[in-house]
């Protein structure tokens, strides 16, 4: 394993609180993401250099592209829906944990057969009825959801193989990646297993994988993002110069740039004296390629 001393070829200064679920539209060139806590969603042109924002009407934690030119699939905190930010229109979807009000909703990610899959975390126990935790959901093309995982902390780091062959996983408190057999024809995934472990106080969060099966994992707590071998080996890392990243993306030109997100929630002063740029968006350039963003299919439920 190897670190890279990569400069960024560019800092987006958003200072956001928690800054999530990064993703490249190949169609727009545009890069999209959420500040949870701080209640946005942002839209950045790498051609134009404009960035456009937007203030939902409650935090979005995990999006999707869509099948639909102008919506998003969305997990705000406490629903699934679809979201058209410039028209302010939302279809909700489902609210699978409305009995969870100690949960919400937290990483989210479309796999390469068109279903939105998201995972919930659990912030404050003492709300939710004894024994309860967080579970990581499936949506279908037709708005069915599904729960396919449970008895999870913090649901995070979804990504699939470039074949489809493996879903990753990640439970954050855990250190843990998982890989899960994958049948991609129905979305039914196998009993995991631990596939990498990261260093003690370092969390794995947001995750990609590129065009050769290496896994991008954003490691809240470790001031890195560290790429896994198919194998679960870690590759190299890249130091960055905050904390709290919190999620990856490839795409850009040639689709080798790497997006990533970072926090500036729950540091010190002290801290964010030493950090000026946690919650920043940072841009770097990598040898490795990425794959197109896969996309919600969503015309039967917006045209039906």
């Amino acid at each position: 394993m190897t670190t890279k001393e990569l400069a960024p070829l560019k800092v987006l200064p958003v200072a956001n609180t928690l800054g999530e679920s990064v993703l490249y539209d190949d169609n727009t060139d545009c890069i999209w993401w959420t500040d949870i806590k701080g209640r946005e969603l942002f839209c950045y042109s790498l051609g134009t250099d404009k960035l456009l924002r937007w203030q939902p009407p409650a935090g979005i934690a995990s999006l999707g592209l869509t099948t639909v030119p102008g919506w998003l699939i969305v997990a705000f905190i406490d629903s699934i829906a679809l979201y058209h930010p410039e028209r302010g229109e939302i279809r909700t979807l489902a609210q699978p944990e409305r009995e969870l009000p100690g949960n919400r909703f937290n990483d989210g990610r479309v796999d390469r057969q068109g279903r939105f899959w998201v995972g919930s975390m659990t912030e404050n126990a003492a709300l939710n009825p004894p024994q309860s935790n967080a579970s990581l959901y499936r949506v279908d093309p037709n708005g069915k959801v599904t729960q396919t995982l449970n008895g999870l902390q913090i649901s995070n780091g979804l990504s699939w193989s470039p074949c489809s062959q493996w879903l990753y996983h990640a439970d954050s408190p855990m250190g843990e990646i998982t890989r899960f057999v994958f049948d991609h024809a129905n979305g039914h995934i196998s009993t995991g297993q631990v596939w990498a472990q990261t260093p003690q106080g370092s969390s794995p969060d947001g995750a990609t994988v590129d065009a050769q099966g290496g896994l991008w994992s954003a490691h809240w707590g470790g001031h890195c993002v560290v790429r896994y071998t198919p194998q679960g080996l870690e590759d190299f890392r890249i130091t960055l110069p905050v904390s709290q990243p919190t999620c990856v993306a490839l795409g850009g030109h040639n689709a080798s740039l790497l997006f990533v997100t970072s926090a500036r929630d729950g540091l010190t002063d002290k801290q964010k004296q030493a950090q000026p740029q946690a919650g920043n968006l940072f841009i770097f350039r990598v040898g490795q390629t990425g794959l197109p963003e896969p996309r919600y299919q969503a015309e039967n439920l917006l045209f039906s």
